[in-house]
Parts: C-alpha cells; sequence; structure tokens
C-alpha cells in the first residue's frame, strides 16, 4: 500500500496539518479485531546474562527466528504446558 503523503502536495499536507487540533488528553488506540489482525505486541525488557543472550542469539538463529519471536515461543509453549491462559504464579 503506498503512502499517501507521497502524492501529496505541500499545499494539501499544509491544508491537513491546519486542521488538527491538539491536546494533551491520553489516548487509547482503538482495538481492531479481525481475521486478518495482527496480535499488538508489548514491548518486555529481558535482561539474561551475555552468554545466555548469545546463546539464545546462536539458537535462534539455527532456527532461523528472531530473538523475539524465539523467546515468544518459549513463553507461548510454556504457557500451554502449564496449561493456563494467564500469567503463572510467582
Amino acid at each position: 500500500m503506498a503512502d499517501p503523503f507521497d502524492t501529496m502536495s505541500p499545499a494539501e499536507v499544509a491544508s491537513m496539518t491546519q486542521r488538527l487540533v491538539y491536546t494533551d488528553e491520553p489516548i487509547e488506540p482503538p482495538v481492531v479485531t479481525g481475521p486478518d489482525t495482527e496480535p499488538i505486541m508489548v514491548p518486555r525488557s529481558v535482561m539474561p546474562t551475555r552468554d545466555l543472550d548469545n546463546a539464545c542469539k546462536r539458537h535462534a538463529d539455527h532456527l532461523g527466528m528472531s530473538q523475539s519471536a524465539y523467546i515468544r515461543s518459549l513463553i507461548e509453549r510454556d504457557i500451554a504446558t502449564a496449561g493456563i491462559g494467564e500469567q503463572r504464579p510467582a
């Protein structure tokens, strides 16, 4: 899908930006659902040791996955194995 800003003239962009209303109000992004929607990803900070991170990267590369996809797959497998759909207790 082409970016509409690539075909807009400077005057069209200026006209559009003049109609914008800026506020400090927080917004909630709309939740889009349906068969073609991708899940919303939530960034998490994970702090493995350097050795564990290197091993994770090597194994993810071996599997043809990114480290994020590999770690996500491990979490998904653990949750499925545990038979729960919510966070495990500490």
